[in-house]
């Protein structure tokens, strides 16, 4: 993002860049409080969901740093 792009829209990163940072940020407090309810879980609904958060957040992640190194 340019000097003058952060002066217009007063945001030090474009739309896209904040929208993973959301997502990640998401997907990230889920897999804290799967962990925290893995202990009450005896189906392993929470421990299927963790899985898919976690990969979701790498997929995110991934994103992020290719995003960040285009920019």
């Amino acid at each position: 993002m340019t000097q003058q792009a952060v002066a217009q829209t007063g945001s030090p990163v474009d739309d896209a860049t904040y929208n993973l940072l959301q997502a990640l940020t998401s997907k990230l407090e889920a897999i804290e409080a799967y962990e925290q309810y893995l202990s009450d879980d005896p189906e392993s609904v929470f421990g299927e969901l963790l899985d898919d958060e976690r990969r979701h957040a790498v997929t995110l992640y991934d994103a992020l740093r290719r995003q960040i190194s285009g920019s």
